[in-house]
């Protein structure tokens, strides 16, 4: 990561954006893989971790995934 924040942000929107126009087809939106952007996720743990701040919200990029309240952490 070279720590480009705005460059980041920016191609994980994008990430986003394709990942829903692929899910969103009449013929893919009733299945469940295409839920959550597992790829885009994983890049925005990394980047998070890294001190990035994520700017970029959707509905298939749920946030507390990023701040792991899941996992009983308040960070």
């Amino acid at each position: 990561m070279r720590k480009d924040h705005e460059g980041f942000n920016q191609a994980l929107a994008e990430a986003l954006e394709l990942h829903k126009a692929y899910w969103s087809r009449e013929d893919r939106s009733d299945d469940i893989v295409g839920y959550l952007a597992l790829g885009p996720l994983a890049m925005a743990c990394l980047a998070y971790d890294a001190g990035i701040p994520i700017e970029v919200e959707s509905e298939y990029l749920p946030i507390r995934h990023l701040h792991r309240f899941w996992l009983g952490f308040d960070t």
